[in-house]
């Protein structure tokens, strides 16, 4: 009998130490790596004609040298934050006038909350005048591959998914790192996302993980809450319009095709 009890105590206890290691969250610190390529072309479209002569040497020597962007993304798998690194490192591009609009752009971090189906995003935009708050649940319809590959030392498997219902997005996961996340508001693949890239407005981004340390040290990330609330939809329909806005105001100089 003492043997039987003995023998279901030990069972317990490993079922019991069994199930916390199972549900013990796991914290991550990652560096991703952005690639921008621009297309010179199309990107002096989007500059005033009277201003073209003035930029035009300081983009193609910009575009040509290479832009590389280090964000940090930290995650305990419920909620997240992905941030740019300000101060300029090795592997980052010099302040040129790109990643002078990038810096200022991600001024604020993207955070995400992981509980909802599918992932919430949430992201503080200072327009100077008027502060937005973006918040959104994009679903990605994502469709897992066959495509198998190793980056960054870690198996990977693709998956294609959309973004902003016409933006074409791959991404590749490695499904032994079980956290639901990824760079900017991507998300929602069944392991962490190693390499996401996607085009928008004729500029391809690339992120690519560089670092990761993964803990069991508690990781808190507060979502944020200032800023008129509007979803991904309706920011980009009051920046369409103050981009009109600027285009009366500089003339017809910017090219809209």
């Amino acid at each position: 009998m003492k043997k039987l009890l003995f023998s279901f105590a030990l069972g317990f206890l490993t079922t019991s130490f069994s199930f916390a290691q199972e549900n013990k969250t796991q914290n991550i610190e990652a560096t991703y790596v952005c690639e921008m390529k621009l297309d010179l072309d199309a990107t002096l479209k989007q500059v005033p004609q009277a201003y073209r002569s003035q930029v035009e040497e300081m983009l193609k020597a910009e575009i040509n040298a290479g832009i590389f962007m280090n964000y940090f993304l930290n995650s305990n798998g419920k909620q997240s934050s992905f941030k740019l690194e300000e101060k300029i490192s090795n592997s980052q591009s010099a302040g040129g006038m790109i990643v002078q609009q990038i810096t200022a752009m991600d001024k604020f971090p993207y955070y995400k909350d992981l509980t909802t189906t599918p992932a919430t995003y949430y992201k503080e935009i200072d327009m100077g005048v008027k502060q937005y708050l973006m918040k959104d649940s994009p679903n990605y319809n994502w469709k897992i591959t066959r495509e198998k590959a190793e980056i960054a030392g870690y198996k990977v498997t693709k998956a294609e998914g959309v973004m902003m219902d016409s933006v074409k997005v791959n991404a590749w996961y490695a499904p032994e790192i079980a956290i639901k996340d990824g760079p900017q508001s991507i998300s929602g693949l069944p392991g962490l996302i190693i390499k996401a890239e996607y085009e928008v407005n004729n500029a391809k981004m690339i992120f690519t993980l560089k670092e990761l340390k993964i803990s069991d040290k508690e990781l808190k990330v507060s979502l944020p809450t200032k800023g008129k609330v509007v979803t991904e939809k309706e920011f980009m329909e009051e920046m369409k319009k103050l981009q009109e806005q600027y285009k009366e105001m500089m003339g017809s100089g910017v090219d809209t095709q």
